[in-house]
């Protein structure tokens, strides 16, 4: 505990620091003091760096206060259901044995991030592991857009994996909204347009993000075509009937939502690659069943089949769907485009 609470406390200092601009432009361990083994030191260098780079965005800087400490490659290793670690005891750097999970590590091993979580200390260990999967680019990948999941990419007969942070997103988007507002109110014209776009640009900047790392995924899986749901005509699914505060939110944030856009970012990206990139007719993806096809209505995030049982998150259904249905012809294609 003591050894976490010193690595989180000179991440703060150093990512303060780095905000208020107080270090060289090449800080070294030598820069500053903490007592913590040198290895770790240079961990917590990469860490205020990534915090620091985190305030951008946020427009605040975060202050990291669960127990939490990180070793690289080079200075941890596991034998026989032992962790061995390098951690500060009065003052010197001592190598600790900590009984753990005998677990196997296939693959090379990365880093290493120790947590305390609801009363117990956890090890994330990260793994490389060489590709087993056939580079050919003959796999298809299905991609479901969504707002409370931005993203969810199933590739046949290798699973499916999320990307991005709906809950984050649509907090941030509700800040910009409400700071628009707050501004037009008050008859503020100078703040509202000096502020105009920055909605849009970080939008921007985190559509790139997300679809730069899913087409990096499909690269590293060996996909030659992805398929992307066709969202033409989304605005005629919003709630009209309904005029409670709930539904007007949901219908905005919906109807603002640059679904295009990602889709426009993976298709260009993947088109450098080599990718192929096509629509698909999203009717019924998130009701019909992977399994048995029967049309089912999700509870909330979670499906189950009434027919043979098939369970499973809404938009991984929907996405493996995507990924079983042929293209739309090109002329369809670019009139749901539109």
């Amino acid at each position: 505990m003591a050894h976490c609470q010193e690595y989180i406390s000179t991440v703060n200092v150093l990512a303060a620091a780095f905000d208020a601009d107080l270090l060289p432009a090449k800080v070294s361990t030598k820069d500053f003091r903490a007592v913590l083994p040198s290895a770790v030191k240079n961990q917590t260098l990469r860490d205020a760096r990534a915090v620091f780079k985190r305030s951008l965005q946020l427009d605040c800087l975060p202050v990291l206060k669960k127990p939490i400490c990180q070793w690289n490659q080079q200075n941890w290793r596991m034998e026989a259901g032992l962790l061995i670690l390098p951690v500060s005891l009065a003052g010197k750097t001592q190598q600790v044995r900590i009984p753990c999970a005998n677990v196997p590590l296939e693959g090379k091993p990365g880093i290493l991030r120790i947590k305390k979580k609801r009363g117990k200390w956890i090890a994330d260990i990260s793994l490389t592991v060489a590709d087993a999967h056939s580079s050919d680019g003959q796999a298809v990948m299905g991609i479901d857009l969504g707002i409370k999941v931005p993203a969810v990419a199933h590739i046949r007969g290798q699973g499916t994996r999320f990307f991005g942070n709906g809950r984050y997103q649509r907090h941030m988007r509700r800040r910009f909204y409400s700071r628009r507002k707050k501004l037009q109110k008050a008859k503020k014209t100078r703040a509202v347009k000096k502020g105009k776009g920055k909605e849009a640009r970080w939008m921007k900047d985190i559509n790139h993000q997300l679809s730069r790392q899913i087409v990096n995924h499909a690269q590293e899986q060996g996909v030659g075509t992805i398929k992307v749901e066709s969202l033409a005509g989304i605005r005629k699914s919003t709630t009209r009937t309904s005029r409670g505060a709930k539904a007007r939110k949901n219908n905005r944030m919906k109807n603002s939502w640059s679904f295009s856009q990602l889709r426009l970012f993976i298709s260009y990206k993947a088109a450098h690659l080599g990718i192929k990139v096509e629509q698909v007719d999203p009717a019924y993806t998130s009701q019909q069943c992977p399994g048995c096809s029967a049309r089912n209505k999700a509870q909330d995030r979670s499906y189950v089949c009434a027919a043979c049982g098939w369970r499973g998150h809404r938009d991984g259904v929907g996405a493996i769907n995507i990924s079983r249905r042929a293209g739309l012809s090109g002329k369809r294609a670019s009139a749901t485009g539109a």
